[in-house]
């Protein structure tokens, strides 16, 4: 059971680190693109995939998992302290540098500036973009951009709602996107969600043939 006092302290650590975001573009050009998702399986563990794909053919280059325990329960607006250690462990085993990052969360489009694409994208100081598949509540989208406490935090690209996540320009977040969308979200996170996915799965087959 997470407290309130901390959770108005784990707000505060938010409010603090979103100060660190950088909005502005670092990209010189952009040749690889990671995914990263995260699924659950029994007992608390997590099943993180990263998946890197070429961004002119969207082939795969290079897909890790890794399997962690959780710690933290899911709290909506606190999803970088669930998540973020996950992501960040399996993006490590990655051989392969990649030049952004997407992340299946949003970014500065948060009630603190900070969601799960900042949060990582923060800690790791690389570009990120968060792609969410739901609106955050209080959030308005008009003419494809979203507004969000009187602020423009995003923007709608298909079925999906994009924000900075760091060191990435909104509009460059778009372009990019725009680019990896061949269903429904952008390939990179589609495949991690798949990988993620089937681990999680194979892991709970394999620990119900050892209770049998």
């Amino acid at each position: 059971m997470i407290s309130y006092r901390l959770l108005d302290e784990l707000a505060n650590i938010q409010s603090n680190l979103s100060k660190k975001v950088i909005r502005k573009n670092y990209l010189d050009e952009v040749n690889t693109v990671a995914g990263v998702d995260v699924s659950f399986s029994v007992n608390n563990f997590a099943v993180s995939a990263a998946v890197i794909v070429d961004f002119n053919d969207l082939k795969i280059i290079e897909k890790k998992t890794e399997i962690t325990n959780l710690f933290f329960p899911y709290i909506s607006g606190f999803l970088g302290f669930r998540e973020a250690d996950a992501i960040i462990s399996v993006i490590k085993k990655l051989k392969n540098n990649f030049d952004v990052l997407v992340v299946d969360g949003n970014g500065i489009l948060h009630p603190r500036r900070f969601g799960l694409a900042s949060h990582v994208g923060v800690l790791l100081d690389i570009p990120s973009i968060g792609v969410a598949k739901k609106l955050i509540r209080g959030a308005k989208v008009k003419n494809n951009k979203i507004f969000y406490q009187g602020e423009v935090l995003g923007v709608k690209v298909g079925d999906v709602y994009v924000s900075v996540g760091h060191k990435v320009s909104l509009k460059t977040c778009e372009q990019i996107i725009s680019k990896l969308i061949r269903y429904k979200v952008p390939e990179p996170v589609r495949l991690a969600h798949i990988l993620a996915t089937n681990t999680a799965k194979n892991l709970k087959v394999k620990k119900r043939n050892i209770y049998i």
